[in-house]
């Protein structure tokens, strides 16, 4: 399967393997995490209304659903501020991040003290989507770099 996809510029990582990691790679490891996200929501959802703590399924749904927002603003944002040489413009980028955050963050702790129950619900769907998302581009990195050159390159 051939792909016309440009590679990811190099960045901090300079010329090291992972600055042509492919960026059909990037939207695979983001259809894994999605599909992740989904089994765990749902999982996770019935596990706690099974153990009687129902109040955090709706958080821990809400809070998935944060996290895939966050990420997919976060790659407009990316996309918006990065120059065709790979440049990013980090001011309005970092700011861009910030507020992004900071949002999450004053929604989940809000929920918290208002509605103990799906607030931390809201913090597990965030936290198991950010290491789903680890996991799934650590082992897409680990076997992009196992890959043999002629591979790579087809």
């Amino acid at each position: 399967m051939s792909t016309d996809l440009p590679p990811v510029p190099s960045g901090p990582l300079g010329g090291s393997g992972f600055a042509q990691f492919p960026l059909i790679g990037v939207d695979k490891v983001l259809k894994r995490t999605l599909l992740g996200a989904i089994v765990i929501g749902v999982v996770g959802a019935a596990g706690t209304i099974y153990f009687g703590h129902p109040l955090i399924a709706p958080g821990l749904v809400l809070g998935l659903a944060m996290a895939l927002g966050n990420h997919r603003v976060f790659q407009s944002t990316a996309l918006r501020f990065t120059s065709p040489e790979g440049k990013v413009r980090r001011k309005p980028f970092a700011g861009s991040v910030f507020l992004r955050l900071g949002a999450c963050t004053i929604v989940a702790l809000a929920l918290i003290v208002y509605v103990r129950q799906v607030g931390w619900g809201v913090i597990a769907g965030l936290a198991a989507f950010q290491a789903l998302l680890l996991v799934n581009a650590v082992v897409a990195l680990i076997n992009y770099q196992r890959m043999d050159p002629e591979q790579a390159d087809a």
